[in-house]
């Protein structure tokens, strides 16, 4: 056991040197909105109420993932600020441990699928095992992309999970009924509050309890069958929920994706055999933040890879049930593989293709490889000798790949110029590679190289992509740094799209920082176009009643800023707050508009109605200053953004 041990730890320290070069690059993409723009993750003690206001901070999924966002909190607290290399170190130590429990996990499985050999050979696939998913460089995005620390979390606590129940199940006794009780009463729920991805531990566990099971306790027992029956109930009463108009919120995102349910389904049997290919061959060309140059596939015959594809994973679900008794790890990877796919890769309305997706699913397709080791390694002459050379080369392969996309991600300017050179048909690449090129000094000058570069490269992400909006605002503000005045094209173009095509979550960080730099005086456009593009995104007939009291708001903080007009910020805050009459954010803001417009009475009055509302700390502190301000009849020291 020593030997395969520390084979596992030297795998770790090999993908912490492959990782340490992209431990210094720094935040990008959602990392903004879920981390650097979220107040309840600006921790700056331990109170009981800091705490809670991180842990009920988040954004994403219908659970908020407080774990997660706790993590990032204090990540914060303890680093005194937001350093990008701290938050992905973290995650880093996050992939290390996961890589321990896979390597437990490994042991469990492979001794399960191969009771009859030897103990060493089984440690030794096992550790291999665990060094593939180690080095893997599907894996990159989870460690090096900040804000997935969501996926990593769920994935640590939900193979802690999984090794507790076979441990407990095999085990038996007052031991097994506590890491029973551990797995399913403590590791899932912190699993799911991570990620939802989380809620598909019982789905883990029955594949277990079919397919590996009945080799350790020699039959599908009451347990596996209770646990089948619950798995059963829960999945269609799911089902129902998700058809009820109780559960329509389930498939609000579609407001705002370019594609339907049923096209959304058709691509991902495509995604999946991408995801198998980036897998078993690993081709640094493929990999990418962004894919959202994958084409949809709008039937079945378009493209005709399609029918293919789906008749391709029918295959691998009759494989699955005819190596069930002759090869059951087989069995048990493929099973494991599709599972850890059912929730982003199906119906949900999410993007089409991440690669972080395949964190916890890449144990599976790992799992099903190392059937044939145990075998291979214990034969001997040739073949054996055979099976070690090729897990050395795959090992160094991947580990070599990983530590190229390492290099690119410790850069961004370096990342999103090979990333676009990669992927020419990405609106996202080129978007990226403009915004990193055009935050260089020399972008100022108009006449320069660099300046050009950054143009073409917003210009091609707004061609490529007819509901892309940012490349338009790229646009704005690289003009504006070089000293060139808006042109109105841009501005048409950009109000046009807001007001015809989709509003996704990205629009509307879009919409957020168009605001604010127009209020900071980045860019140099009027108000009346500014008061013209909100007015194109509120138009926009996809937009919700919650996005339209945002956009109200929003605007009032640059008419107000930005614009200087307390009276203009007031009625659109008026608009917002008849939408959204109970937002304690925008009521306090309304409170201060009052203040600056003399309103006093007013402001005492809201204040009032605002002593119990749920403030976050930066609202708390605008509301013991306006307190103070109305106490001293100084109106003007209480304007803060």
């Amino acid at each position: 056991m020593r030997l395969p041990f520390l084979a596992v730890l030297t795998a770790i320290v090999l993908s912490a040197a492959a990782y340490w070069p992209g431990l210094h690059g720094g935040f990008f993409f959602d990392d903004a909105p879920n981390i650097l723009q979220d107040e309840g993750v600006r921790m700056e003690s331990l109170s009981v109420t800091s705490l809670r206001e991180a842990l009920g901070s988040g954004l994403s999924g219908p659970s908020g993932r407080p774990v997660a966002q706790l993590s990032f909190a204090l990540n914060h607290y303890f680093n005194g600020g937001f350093d990008p290399f701290a938050f992905k170190a973290t995650n880093l130590v996050i992939h290390a441990l996961a890589g321990l429990l896979v390597f437990f996990l490994g042991l469990r499985l492979v001794g399960a699928g191969a009771p009859q050999l030897e103990r060493g050979r089984v440690q030794a696939a096992a550790a291999i095992l665990a060094a593939l998913w180690l080095l893997h460089p599907l894996q990159l995005t989870t460690v090096l992309y900040a804000v997935q620390r969501m996926t990593g979390l769920a994935a640590l606590f939900l193979f802690a999970a999984l090794l507790l129940h076979v441990q407990g199940r095999e085990g038996g006794g007052r031991a097994g009924l506590l890491r029973l009780a551990l797995a399913w009463g403590l590791l899932w729920p912190l699993s799911f509050l991570s990620k939802e991805t989380g809620v598909l531990f019982p789905l883990f566990a029955l594949a277990w309890e079919l397919i590996l099971g009945p080799r350790t306790h020699g039959r599908f027992d009451r347990f596996a069958r209770v646990l089948a029956v619950l798995v059963g109930l829960t999945f269609a009463a799911g089902a129902i929920y998700a058809a009820l108009p109780a559960g329509q919120w389930l498939w609000a995102g579609y407001d705002f994706r370019s594609f339907s349910p049923a096209e959304r389904l058709l691509t991902e049997g495509r995604v999946l055999w991408f995801y198998l290919g980036l897998a078993l061959l690993p081709r640094l060309e493929a990999f990418s933040l962004h894919h959202d140059d994958f084409a949809l596939s709008t039937g079945l015959l378009v493209p005709w890879t399609t029918l293919l594809a789906w008749a391709g994973l029918a295959g691998l679900v009759w494989l699955a049930l005819r190596l069930r008794a002759k090869a059951p790890m087989a069995s048990f990877g493929i099973a494991w593989f599709l599972i850890g796919h059912l929730l982003e890769s199906t119906v949900l309305p999410l993007e089409l293709v991440h690669e972080h997706r395949n964190y916890v699913p890449l144990f599976g397709v790992l799992l099903a490889l190392a059937s044939a080791l145990p075998q291979a390694l214990a034969a001997p002459g040739p073949r054996k000798t055979l099976c070690i050379t090729l897990a050395a080369v795959g090992l160094g392969y991947c580990g070599f790949v990983t530590a190229l996309r390492a290099h690119q991600f410790g850069d961004e300017t370096r990342r999103s110029q090979i990333e676009v050179q990669h992927h020419p048909d990405s609106a996202r690449a080129h978007y990226e590679a403009g915004r990193a090129v055009a935050m260089l000094d020399q972008s100022a000058d108009a006449e320069g190289p660099t300046y050009f570069f950054a143009r073409t490269h917003f210009e091609r992400a707004g061609e490529l992509d007819p509901g892309f909006k940012l490349g338009w605002l790229g646009l704005m503000h690289l003009s504006c740094r070089a000293g060139k005045p808006v042109e109105a094209v841009w501005t048409e173009a950009l109000g046009r799209r807001l007001r015809e095509t989709p509003l996704g979550p990205g629009d509307q960080s879009m919409m957020f920082n168009l605001k604010e730099m127009a209020i900071a005086g980045a860019l140099c456009v009027e108000r009346a176009d500014v008061e013209s593009l909100f007015a194109a995104a509120r138009a926009n007939p996809l937009v919700t009643r919650s996005v339209r009291a945002k956009l109200h708001s929003w605007l009032a903080d640059y008419l107000v800023l930005g614009a200087r007009d307390a009276a203009a910020a007031r009625a659109e805050l008026d608009l917002s707050l008849a939408i959204a009459p109970y937002n304690p954010s925008n009521r306090l803001k309304r409170a201060q508009l009052a203040l600056l417009l003399g309103q006093h009475e007013e402001a005492r009055g809201m204040l009032a109605e605002l002593s119990a509302a749920k403030l976050n700390r930066p609202e708390r502190e605008t509301y013991a200053q306006m307190q103070a301000c109305l106490e001293s009849q100084n109106a003007s020291a209480c304007i803060a953004k």
